[in-house]
C-alpha cells in the first residue's frame, strides 16, 4: 500500500435556497466551502480523495441537494480525485436522495469503497432527526460482515456522529449513543481510522488501538470548554490525513479562517447519553 493523502471536511451546513445562515453565521457558507477547495488546490501533491462527513446541508430539500450536487461534480473535475460525502443529523435523507442521488428514497445512506489498497466505509449515524447519533442492527451487521471477509486489509471508517472518548466526557448528550457496539464491530477487521465531524471542534484520541479523528467545520466552531455553556463562532476548518505505507496515520488540522467574536450560546443542561430506549426499534 502506497502512502495516502485524505482530505476531511465536516458539517458545512450550507444554508437552504431563501434561508439564513444557521447558528448566525455571518459568512455565507458556500464562500467557506469555496475557500477549502480553493486551499487544496495549492497542495503540491493532490490528495486521494475528499470526504465530507455530514450536515452537508442545513435541513435543506431536494433542490438544495441538487446544487451541492454539482459543487460537487465542479471540484471532483478541478481536483480530479473522488469526493465522497455522508449524511449527519441535519440532512434529511429522503431529499438528499431525491436531490443528489436522483434515486428512490432509502431508509439509510451507507457503502464501502476500496481505494488503493484501504478498505473505506462510509455510514450513517443519523437516527430520525436527532441530534445523537446511533448505529442500527442492520448496518452494523453489514459492516461486521464486510470487515470478516478482509480482515487483514487496513481499514477507515468515516461517520458523523463521534465515538465515545476522553475529550468527549462531557459530550455524551450529543455522540453517537452505542459506540461499545461498533469497537466491538470493529474487531472483526483491520480498522486503523474513525473520522467524524458533529461536534464543531477538533480532537483526537485512541481507542482500543483505533485513532479516532474528528474535524472542526467549515462553518462554525463551537467551543464546549464550559460543559452547561456552549459558545459559537465562524470558522473554515478542515482535515488533512495522511496514511502511510507502513499504515500509520496522521492528522493535520488546517483553519483557514477564525472568527473571534461569539454569535450564539448554547446552554447545556444534561451531558450524559439520552435514554436508550429510544433506540429500541432499531
Amino acid at each position: 500500500m502506497k502512502t495516502q493523502t485524505i482530505i476531511h471536511i465536516s458539517d458545512t451546513h450550507l444554508t437552504p435556497d431563501g434561508n439564513v445562515p444557521s447558528f448566525n453565521q455571518e459568512l455565507d457558507p458556500y464562500k467557506k466551502l469555496q475557500l477549502v477547495f480553493d486551499d487544496i488546490k495549492k497542495m503540491e501533491n493532490m490528495p486521494n480523495y475528499v470526504v465530507i462527513t455530514g450536515d452537508l446541508i442545513h435541513e435543506g430539500i431536494a433542490t438544495d441537494y441538487a446544487h451541492l450536487k454539482k459543487i460537487i461534480a465542479k471540484e471532483q473535475k478541478n481536483l480530479q480525485i473522488p469526493i465522497f460525502v455522508i449524511l449527519g443529523n441535519h440532512d434529511r435523507t429522503k431529499e438528499f436522495y431525491l436531490g443528489y442521488m436522483e434515486e428512490t428514497p432509502q431508509e439509510k445512506f451507507y457503502y464501502k469503497k476500496s481505494i488503493s489498497g484501504i478498505d473505506n466505509y462510509f455510514l450513517d449515524t443519523t437516527f430520525d432527526n436527532l441530534e445523537q447519533g446511533y448505529l442500527d442492527k442492520k448496518q452494523l451487521e453489514w459492516l461486521r460482515n464486510s470487515l470478516q471477509k478482509s480482515p487483514e486489509t487496513p481499514a477507515l471508517i468515516f461517520m458523523h456522529h463521534p465515538l465515545v472518548g476522553p475529550p468527549l466526557e462531557h459530550m455524551k448528550f450529543s455522540i453517537l449513543q452505542n459506540s461499545l457496539d461498533l469497537l466491538q464491530t470493529c474487531k472483526n477487521g483491520n480498522v486503523k481510522g474513525i473520522f467524524s465531524g458533529h461536534i464543531h471542534f477538533a480532537t483526537t484520541y485512541l481507542t482500543d488501538n483505533i485513532l479516532n479523528s474528528v474535524s472542526d467545520s467549515t462553518a462554525y466552531h463551537i467551543d464546549c470548554r464550559k460543559h452547561h455553556q456552549h459558545y459559537v463562532s465562524d470558522v473554515v476548518g478542515y482535515n488533512i490525513v495522511t496514511f502511510s505505507e507502513n499504515m500509520e496515520l496522521g492528522v493535520e488540522n488546517r483553519y483557514l479562517y477564525c472568527g473571534q467574536k461569539t454569535v450564539k450560546t448554547i446552554p447545556i443542561t444534561d451531558t450524559d447519553f439520552i435514554k436508550s430506549d429510544i433506540f429500541q426499534r432499531s
